[in-house]
């Protein structure tokens, strides 16, 4: 494939990464009124989006296997088909029962993307694979700054409904410069050679543990934030939602230095420094002081984005040709499905003690991450050397 081609495919499918985002973080913006206009409970509302956000994890582990049989882009045209789908059924709906259907079909057809499209990232760039994953990872950001802004607006404005339709109108963009794509090249063909053995070996059980206790800090901050500093702070929910931005602003940005980092010294080295950055960002926010938690927020949204791109580029080289959405798959079952249990702990521990605890239980989990990451970068073997 022509380098342009390339290019061209990578800013077609980050759109799509911004697009699997948007959808999901469409929906916290909205609770309240759609609590109010199907009449439910918080409790109920809340555990729609939470189930539509574990089958956002779920789904990968099927589809990422779809991937290696019939490539990235057709899997990524059904998610968007689906999402599509979704998005009108949303529209209109005039029952609880079908708002949830939809909602979590909107969960699946959004865990299309990752394991698909990072398995068609790693075949399609060897030698600037970071700089593809950075630029990647950095548009997906705008998608996740950009929803929640954005849904918030519209639905102040117009109500919740129009939501969808933008949703679906952008749906249809993606979908059209999907299937635009001619070329299928550079996916590897499916393969069965070397793939159970690789996700039995340590490097890959170890760097699956990495990614489920970065996943485990990262949502249990992000989704407890705002009520974080409404109680600590006596903020209101906007101004604890306005520094999950903040957070993201710097997810975006690590991302791109993190990944010329990898292209220039490999990934195991500063891998190894961001969990460090990560577990010293989160002790700072121990504090209370808001201070701190300014400055532990910007270094945490650096280093565990930049955890995030180098497991996706070590996974990259090392998962066997023609397995690698299966792999990506199971890699992002655990950090995006069984993170969301870590709000749940938070919600446990407040409820039996305090929220102050929140930065102590991801300080707890970043802990063995870095205990697992020295471990993997003492004991790596030469097969998964970058």
């Amino acid at each position: 494939m022509m380098a342009h081609s390339r290019r061209r495919v990578l800013l077609i499918s980050s759109l799509g990464h911004a697009y699997s985002h948007a959808c999901m973080l469409s929906i916290p913006p909205l609770l309240l009124l759609l609590k109010d206009e199907f009449s439910l409970s918080f409790t109920l509302i809340s555990l729609a989006v939470t189930a539509s956000g574990i089958l956002f994890g779920l789904g990968a582990l099927p589809f990422g296997p779809l991937s290696d049989r019939i490539g990235a882009i057709r899997v990524n045209i059904i998610g968007v088909v689906l999402a599509i789908v979704a998005g009108l059924g949303l529209y209109f709906a005039t029952s609880s029962y079908v708002f949830i259907a939809f909602l979590l079909l909107l969960g699946i057809a959004s865990s299309t993307y990752h394991p698909s499209a990072f398995n068609m990232i790693s075949c399609m760039y060897t030698s600037e694979m970071g700089r593809a994953f950075g630029i990647n990872g950095m548009i997906g950001n705008v998608g996740q700054i950009g929803a929640p802004i954005t849904t918030g607006f519209i639905a102040y404005t117009w109500g919740w409904r129009p939501v969808f339709l933008l949703l679906v109108a952008i749906g249809i963009v993606v979908l059209s410069l999907l299937v635009s794509v001619r070329t299928f090249s550079f996916e590897s063909p499916p393969s069965e050679e070397g793939g159970r053995s690789f996700m039995l070996a340590r490097p890959f059980l170890l760097l699956l543990v990495i990614t489920m206790l970065g996943g485990l800090a990262y949502r249990g901050i992000v989704t407890m934030l705002p009520s974080y500093t409404s109680i600590i702070f006596q903020q209101n929910t906007f101004e604890g939602g306005t520094l999950v931005t903040l957070l993201l602003l710097m997810g975006g940005v690590s991302q791109i230095i993190a990944g010329e980092l990898r292209d220039r010294l490999g990934a195991s080295r500063p891998f190894l420094v961001t969990t460090l950055l990560a577990l010293a960002s989160v002790a700072i926010m121990m504090t209370e002081a808001y201070s701190a938690l300014l400055v532990g927020l910007i270094f945490f949204g650096f280093s565990y984005f930049a955890i995030n791109l180098y497991t996706n580029t070590i996974i990259g080289e090392v998962a066997p040709t023609g397995q690698k959405g299966t792999v990506y798959g199971i890699m992002f079952f655990a950090r995006f499905g069984l993170a969301y249990v870590a709000p749940f702990i938070v919600g446990a521990v407040t409820d039996l003690y305090s929220i102050r605890y929140l930065f102590h239980i991801a300080a707890a989990f970043l802990v063995v991450l870095v205990i697992f990451t020295a471990y993997f970068y003492a004991t790596r073997s030469r097969s998964v050397t970058p």
